[in-house]
């Protein structure tokens, strides 16, 4: 059995990572298990590209597959390929955070070093987005957190944002318009923590990979990658 671990930017990443993924990919004989971030691991968040890349440069010097769960959206500009990915279209920007960060990860590592263990995923543009592939899900799960809007409504809601961007993960990530805070807007009750991993549950990989193209090709190397051939 192949051994994964991916360093997640929080308890949310954390928790979609340890019930969701790990489960699916045990079926191709892929132990999973999120880790946190630098010294103080209880606390996650997004690091300086130097934290992250010395816990996955550990990692990988235990020769185990690793990969990262972070949000675009919070990404400090020290990562690799951060700055320069503003300037491309939003369906970029991810993929050459992503290439930035293996090509340093691959040169830090020299020569001996095999760059198919290292699988880098950034989010886009944050986890949330996730929750925007089944907004009749997204909306089952927050509307009991709320006594203002019908069900209905608050469906119309949540599909309206993502006709407006065109796909769950094209929801921008200003300040104020990025996924979480777009939940948060209509339904000031939701804890992203809390709930999150809960709509992604109920809406299932299969939604998720159909919805968000960036998500399933990341799904898509690892079942290629680190997963075993099945029958």
């Amino acid at each position: 059995m192949n051994e994964l671990v991916v360093i997640v930017e929080g308890e949310t990443e954390q928790t979609f990572v340890r019930d969701q993924l790990a489960a699916h990919l045990a079926i191709k004989e892929v132990s999973v298990w999120p880790v946190l971030p630098g010294r103080h691991r209880r606390h996650g968040g997004v690091k300086k590209w130097e934290v992250a890349k010395q816990d996955i440069i550990r990692t990988l010097k235990e020769r185990r597959y690793c990969s990262t769960m972070f949000d675009y959206y919070a990404l400090p500009d020290d990562w690799p390929g951060r700055v320069e990915s503003r300037s491309l279209e939003w369906s970029q920007r991810a993929s050459h955070v992503e290439d930035a960060i293996h090509e340093d990860l691959t040169s830090e590592m020299g020569s001996s070093f095999n760059p198919k263990y290292f699988i880098p995923y950034i989010q886009l543009h944050e986890f949330e987005a996730l929750a925007f592939a089944d907004v009749d899900t997204l909306a089952s799960v927050a509307h009991p957190l709320t006594r203002i809007q019908s069900y209905e409504s608050l469906i119309d809601r949540f599909r309206k944002i993502v006709v407006e961007a065109g796909n769950p993960e094209a929801i921008n990530d200003s300040y104020e318009t990025c996924p979480s805070r777009r939940i948060v807007n209509e339904v000031p009750a939701y804890k992203k923590r809390i709930y999150g991993p809960i709509v992604t549950k109920r809406i299932g990989l299969d939604v998720l990979r159909g919805a968000c193209a960036h998500f399933a090709s990341w799904l898509d190397r690892l079942e290629t990658h680190v997963g075993k051939k099945t029958a």
